[in-house]
């Protein structure tokens, strides 16, 4: 695993065991780094954006958008292996205390609680499968975005990776905070945009 543009360009990665976390594959992740530099017309590289990174594992999705230019990413997991991992990760790229801040704890309850920082203006959302399973709005992803939408926690964009077998875009329960909902599918992934 490693980091694909930016700063740390071809910098490997430390990852957890595969029974630890699942970790996106490079293909995945380029096609939704591409994406965000379409959106934000800044092709190969970020804004100067603040970023979660939710269900972190070894930070990849997170790291890279630092890379790219995002000014600060926090990084939600609970896994104590991971989280090692991951600190690992930051302290060999030399990530400074006040780009990167990690949170330990269920990130299903931690991400959608308000902290006093900045709006998030991009999310990474990567839980387990199992998790992803059922795209209405009674499901656990489903249920995360109203809790976001509750606690005014509300990225401009929310990325969330997920099997390709499962699609959240014709999901008419979810919260309308966010306008457009796509959908590309990255073999047996898939990645859901949520767009305000």
């Amino acid at each position: 695993m490693r980091i694909i543009a930016g700063k740390w360009r071809s910098r490997l990665l430390h990852r957890p065991d595969e029974s630890v976390t699942r970790p996106i594959p490079d293909r995945v992740k380029e096609s939704i780094f591409n994406r965000l530099g379409v959106h934000w017309e800044t092709p190969g590289r970020l804004p100067p954006i603040r970023v979660a990174d939710v269900f972190a594992g070894s930070g990849s999705l997170g790291l890279e958008a630092l890379s790219r230019g995002a000014a600060a990413c926090t990084f939600f997991e609970k896994d104590r292996t991971a989280i090692g991992v991951l600190k690992r990760n930051l302290e060999e790229l030399k990530v400074d205390a006040a780009s990167a801040d990690v949170r330990i704890g269920d990130a299903w309850r931690l991400a959608a609680l308000p902290d006093g920082r900045e709006p998030t203006d991009l999310m990474f959302l990567d839980p387990p499968y199992t998790d992803s399973a059922d795209a209405g709005g009674e499901g656990v992803v489903g249920q995360f975005f109203f809790s976001l939408a509750r606690n005014g926690m509300i990225p401009n964009v929310l990325v969330l990776h997920h099997p390709a077998d499962t699609s959240f875009e014709k999901a008419v329960d979810l919260p309308a905070i966010w306008s457009r909902i796509e959908e590309r599918a990255v073999g047996s992934n898939r990645v859901t945009y949520l767009l305000k």
